[in-house]
């Protein structure tokens, strides 16, 4: 029986499941939810999850939310490319790791890239823009070091953690490439020269199979 994915576009956290989905080589059913017309609202949706969010997977009878959880969940599915190390020492590092990325990192995340994308910001008022990019570029500078001595975040095979950073990588260069956020001149982009071996370890995630299929459709327009 194929396991069963509700996501909605663009979230960093649905992406995280579908990312680790691909890197397990797990066949799955994805259900791309429409936010806009409430889809995650229905009693259907609701019945599985009632507080309405993604992601959720159903695995048989068995249903599960939260996407530290899911991802867990999908690593114990085989043993290819596990996502959380082979080690005691090598799990507590990707959660080290994952712990610095849905805490530090998505709390700059939230200050900055979501009031541009969802049209929060001011252009007559560019100072919260301009302290929520430098709270953003210390956490950028804490992962560009944190790639200094490594292929990946914790150590030289791809891990949990990595596919964790990147869709909150993607999300706010989406925002920096916006105008108002360009037109500021954040020292973010263009994103290579501020931050090379961050630029350079996106493109090895995005190299990885079944990327392209996790792409958020609504960042292809």
């Amino acid at each position: 029986m194929a396991l069963d994915i509700w996501w909605i576009s663009g979230s960093p956290y649905a992406w995280w499941v579908l990312l680790a989905a691909e890197a397990k080589g797990l066949d799955y059913e994805g259900h791309l939810l429409s936010i806009s017309k409430g889809e995650n609202r229905t009693p259907e949706y609701l019945a599985m999850n009632p507080r309405g969010r993604v992601p959720l997977i159903r695995d048989g009878d068995f249903i599960l939310t939260e996407a530290m959880a899911i991802v867990a969940y999908l690593d114990t599915k085989n043993g290819a490319t596990p996502l959380f190390g082979t080690a005691p020492h090598e799990a507590a590092r990707i959660w080290e790791a994952i712990s610095q990325i849905t805490s530090d990192l998505q709390r700059a995340s939230d200050a900055f890239a979501d009031p541009i994308l969802f049209g929060r910001a001011k252009p007559d008022n560019p100072e919260p823009i301009r302290e929520s990019a430098e709270k953003l570029k210390t956490e950028l500078a804490f992962f560009e070091h944190r790639l200094a001595s490594s292929s990946y975040l914790c150590g030289e095979t791809l891990s949990a953690a990595d596919i964790g950073l990147l869709p909150f990588l993607l999300f706010n260069l989406r925002a920096a490439g916006r105008d108002i956020a360009k037109d500021l001149d954040l020292d973010i982009v263009p994103f290579a020269g501020n931050y090379p071996r961050l630029a350079a370890w996106i493109k090895q995630i995005e190299a990885l199979p079944g990327y392209d299929k996790t792409y958020p459709p609504h960042w292809r327009n």
